[in-house]
């Protein structure tokens, strides 16, 4: 089974299995102390073993056997594969052939692809039909061999993207899957498709992407300080200004608190990290801690207070580097809210020039995207001057 698997791994390989071979090549198993250890084990007890398997290959038609020096019954050198019996040896092994195996998959994809109205299955559906249509792998993704997977695949991806209620992981698993788990295994892989097919997402990690869908895997809570009352159910919970370090509002349910900012307040700041929330201080202020990507409960709670202070200047306050500026112009375009940066410009790089990092390529790469989108002046001209230097910059480096 080892030895035919692995021929027919080579046959599917090879251009001989399309029909495409030019000249004459042979597909063979080699036999070397890598291959076959106990081969050439003197003190093996399986030589003979070994032999009796090659020869009863050789009487089924689905090998030929490469003796060394022609002696038959020495050492064999290969297997060789008999290309006019290739349908026994799949038979043998109970094993699909590959091009059969990715025309059903292409199949279920296709099938998908005309029931479902998801951008982003759409667009990922499409590129793996494409993928196999090219001949080329969609193994990153899929395995052409369990259809089962490949449909649940598909359809999670399907349910993630079409979900408009509020839930949690195990919830959305239980209910999906009738299993609390089972939805867990298939995160990782269903967050990478939406990172690649929606570059709005990139830099998100997998709860952040989840969030966008509102599935979440713990009640969220936003931190905030201010001038401001939260209210519930009708009634004062909490006085904020009461907490000078700030305190957490639960988020992401349908009981979200209704929060009503003092009309003194004349900016509003939306922090990235926490240790920079807990430093900042500005008087006449509210001050959001965002905890890198928002999603769509805190944009929703971002969009509240805009309501009520919709003459409040509003400003984003993050790191100097790729992700920092993905999540200002993400914040903007989902909210609607005209937020302006707050300490990231180049006068601040220029300040804490000695705390800078270099950029990694990955930096590199994902600050020229965003050069070529459509950007304020200041904030273009900083993307440039932290490429010619070669810098990035963490917010916690500034005072």
């Amino acid at each position: 089974n080892k030895i035919l698997n692995y021929l027919l791994d080579k046959y599917e390989n090879s251009k001989l299995s399309r029909g495409e071979n030019q000249r004459a090549i042979h597909i063979a198993f080699p036999f070397n102390k890598k291959t076959m250890p106990k081969y050439f084990d003197e003190s093996s007890l399986e030589i003979e073993t070994i032999h009796a398997a090659a020869e009863q290959m050789e009487r089924e038609g689905l090998v030929a056997i490469a003796w060394k020096n022609q002696k038959p019954g020495y050492i064999i050198e290969k297997l060789v594969l008999c290309e006019d019996h290739v349908e026994e040896a799949y038979e043998k092994l109970g094993r699909k052939p590959k091009r059969e195996a990715e025309a059903r998959t292409k199949q279920i994809l296709e099938q998908f692809y005309q029931k479902t109205q998801g951008e982003i299955t759409r667009s990922f559906l499409s590129h793996m039909i494409m993928r196999l249509e090219r001949e080329q792998s969609v193994k990153e993704y899929l395995d052409i061999m369990d259809h089962r997977k490949t449909e649940q695949l598909i359809d999670t991806l399907d349910k993630v993207e079409q979900n408009r209620k509020e839930c949690y992981i195990r919830e959305f698993s239980i209910e999906h899957f009738h299993d609390s788990k089972v939805f867990e295994t298939l995160i990782p892989k269903i967050c990478k498709i939406f990172r690649e097919e929606n570059e709005e997402l990139t830099g998100f990690e997998n709860e952040e992407i989840l969030a966008e869908y509102q599935i979440y895997k713990t009640p969220g809570y936003v931190y905030m300080k201010g001038n401001v009352q939260i209210y519930s159910a009708g009634k004062q919970a909490a006085d904020i200004s009461a907490f000078p370090e700030g305190i957490a509002v639960a988020v992401g349910s349908e009981d979200t608190p209704d929060i009503c900012p003092d009309q003194t307040i004349d900016k509003v700041f939306t922090i990235e990290n926490l240790t920079s929330f807990y430093r900042f201080k500005q008087e006449h202020s509210l001050v959001i801690y965002l905890g890198g990507y928002h999603n769509h409960s805190r944009r929703n709670l971002l969009m509240q207070i805009y309501q009520k202070l919709p003459d409040a200047q509003y400003y984003h306050f993050g790191d100097l580097d790729a992700g920092g500026f993905y999540i200002l112009e993400h914040l903007k375009r989902k909210t609607g809210i005209p937020f302006q940066m707050f300490q990231m410009d180049i006068e601040t790089l220029k300040k804490y020039e000695d705390y800078a990092k270099p950029l990694t390529e990955n930096d590199k790469k994902r600050l020229m995207q965003l050069e070529k989108m459509e950007l304020p002046d200041e904030e273009r001209k900083l993307i440039t001057y932290m490429l010619q230097k070669g810098i990035k910059l963490e917010q916690e480096c500034i005072s």
